[in-house]
C-alpha cells in the first residue's frame, strides 16, 4: 500500500462498519480504542457509523497492528487508495466550480441596459440593488443611505490582515448629457487602473475636464504619479508618485477616485456597449472621449485613427463609426477614417485634447497654429525659394516632404510654379511663422 503518509484508503461500507465495532469490542470501548488509535471516541464512532469514508494509512497501520484482521481480507474490501493532495484539490476545484457558477447566476441578475436608462438618465440605484448580492458574496456587509440624488455606501473589506470600514459615495442617478457620453469615450480608452475609478492622461485639459467630471459626481479626487526613473518631474500637481523602470523615458498622471464600485459599474456599461450606444442619440461626444484617449491626427494620410486591438470593441466601434459615415477600414491597430469634413463637423467639436485640436483644424481647414514640421519645411523655402522638392528633401533630409508641401500648398501657404514643380512662401506663410 506504500508508506506516504498523504495516502487516503477507501473501504468497503460493511467492512468498515465491521472493522470499527471489532476495534470497540477488543478495547471494550470508544473511548479507550480512540487513546489508543490517538483519535478522539467520537471519530471513532463516526468512521464505525461511516459518516468518515476514507481512513488515512497511517490510522489503518495502528488498526493492523491490533491484530483482528488479515492482510487478505484488508486487501479484499479495499476500494481504492488516492493522495489526500489529489482529494483536496478535486473538493477545491468542485468548490471553485461551483462559486463561478454562483457568480455567474448572479452576474445574469443584474438588469438590462435598457432597464437602467430612462428619459436620458442612467438609474444606477437601480444596477445597484442587482450588484448588491455580489458584493455581499465576497463577506461583506454593505449599506446603502439614500440622500437626495446620492447613495452613501458603506461596507467591510478585508486588507492587510484585517477587516477595515469602507465608505464611498455614488450619484443614484447620473445624466446621458455630452459631457457624460465623451467621459465614458475618455473612460473607455484611458481608465485607471485596478479598482480606481478615473483617467490616466498627461494632457492639462484631459486632467482638469477629469477632476470637473469626478467632483460634480461626489468623488475623492486622488492624483498618482507614474514616471520613469531619471526623469525630471513635471510641473503638474501629485499626491502620490511611483516610479516605472522602462527604457522607454514618460510620465503619466492617474486622476482618480478610490472607488471600487462605480468603477464596476463603468465596466458594466462597457460590458453592454454595443446596446448602450444603441440607445444613444448623439454617440459624437463619446467618439470625441475615445479620440481625445486613443485619437491620432495622421497629416501624412489625410486621415484620423482610433487606436484598439480588443477584436470585441473593434466590432462595436466599427460599427457606430460606420453609421457616423467616419469608418474606412482597420489595419490591425486602428479604425481609420478619411472623411475629413465628416470627422471635423461630427467630432471635433466635443474634443478637449488642445493639440489634437490644432492638428485636426490644420488638416481640415488649414487654419491655427502650423505643426512643428511644418514651420521648419515652411522656414526653409522662406530662407530658400524656388527650390524643388527632391532639393528640399535632401537639405532637411526628410522623406514626407511631398504630402507636406501638398497640405501647405493646399492651404495657401505656399505657392508652386514650373516643372519640376518649385516652391515660394507668400504673405499667408510668412505670418504663420510669426513674423
Amino acid at each position: 500500500m506504500g508508506s506516504s503518509s498523504n495516502l487516503i484508503v477507501y473501504l468497503k461500507p460493511n467492512f468498515q462498519r465491521e472493522l470499527f465495532q471489532r476495534i470497540i469490542d477488543s478495547q471494550k470501548g470508544s473511548i479507550k480504542a480512540g487513546e489508543y488509535l490517538h483519535q478522539p471516541a467520537s471519530s471513532i464512532r463516526a468512521y464505525k457509523n461511516l459518516y468518515f469514508k476514507g481512513i488515512s494509512k497511517n490510522l489503518l497501520e495502528k488498526i493492523i497492528k491490533l491484530k483482528i484482521l488479515t492482510n487478505k481480507k484488508l486487501k479484499n474490501n479495499i476500494i481504492k487508495v488516492l493522495n489526500k493532495k489529489e482529494i483536496i484539490d478535486k473538493s477545491l476545484a468542485i468548490g471553485r466550480e461551483n462559486r463561478k457558477k454562483y457568480f455567474i447566476n448572479l452576474k445574469n441578475n443584474l438588469p438590462k441596459i435598457e432597464e437602467i436608462i430612462k428619459n436620458k438618465e442612467l438609474l444606477v440605484f437601480k444596477w445597484i440593488e442587482k450588484y448588491k448580492p455580489l458584493l455581499e458574496s465576497n463577506f461583506r456587509k454593505i449599506n446603502i443611505k439614500y440622500t437626495n440624488n446620492l447613495m452613501n455606501i458603506k461596507y467591510k473589506n478585508f486588507a492587510k490582515k484585517e477587516f477595515r470600514d469602507y465608505s464611498v459615495q455614488i450619484p443614484k442617478i447620473i445624466y446621458l448629457n455630452n459631457e457624460f457620453l465623451y467621459f465614458f469615450g475618455l473612460w473607455c480608452g484611458d481608465r485607471a487602473g485596478g479598482k480606481r475609478f478615473g483617467i490616466c492622461n498627461k494632457n492639462n485639459e484631459i486632467i482638469k475636464f477629469t477632476e470637473k467630471f469626478l467632483k460634480r459626481h461626489y468623488q475623492k479626487i486622488e492624483k498618482i504619479l507614474y514616471i520613469t526613473k531619471s526623469l525630471k518631474n513635471p510641473d503638474i500637481e501629485y499626491n502620490k508618485k511611483f516610479i516605472i523602470d522602462k527604457k522607454i523615458k514618460g510620465w503619466v498622471l492617474s486622476t482618480h477616485s478610490n472607488n471600487g464600485i462605480l468603477t464596476s459599474f463603468f465596466h458594466y456599461l462597457l460590458s453592454h456597449l454595443n446596446d448602450f450606444l444603441q440607445m444613444t442619440e448623439n454617440k459624437n461626444p463619446f467618439f470625441a472621449g475615445l479620440f481625445d484617449a486613443e485619437g491620432n491626427v495622421s497629416l501624412y494620410n489625410k486621415s484620423f485613427r482610433w487606436a484598439c486591438k480588443n477584436q470585441e470593441l473593434v466590432d462595436t466601434y466599427s460599427r457606430f463609426l460606420k453609421e457616423l459615415d467616419l469608418y474606412e477600414r482597420y489595419d490591425g491597430c486602428c479604425l481609420i477614417s478619411y472623411n475629413l469634413k465628416g470627422f471635423y463637423n461630427k467630432i471635433y467639436p466635443y474634443m478637449r485634447h488642445k493639440d489634437k485640436m490644432e492638428l485636426t483644424s490644420f488638416l481640415c481647414c488649414g487654419q491655427g497654429k502650423l505643426p512643428e514640421n511644418y514651420l521648419i519645411l515652411a522656414n526653409y523655402i522662406k530662407n530658400n525659394p524656388y527650390q524643388t522638392t527632391n532639393n528640399i528633401s535632401k537639405a532637411l533630409k526628410k522623406t514626407k516632404v511631398y504630402s507636406q508641401l501638398g497640405l501647405l500648398k493646399q492651404f495657401g501657404f505656399i505657392t508652386q510654379s514650373g516643372y519640376p514643380y518649385k516652391y515660394k512662401i507668400n504673405n499667408k506663410g510668412i505670418k504663420s511663422l510669426g513674423i
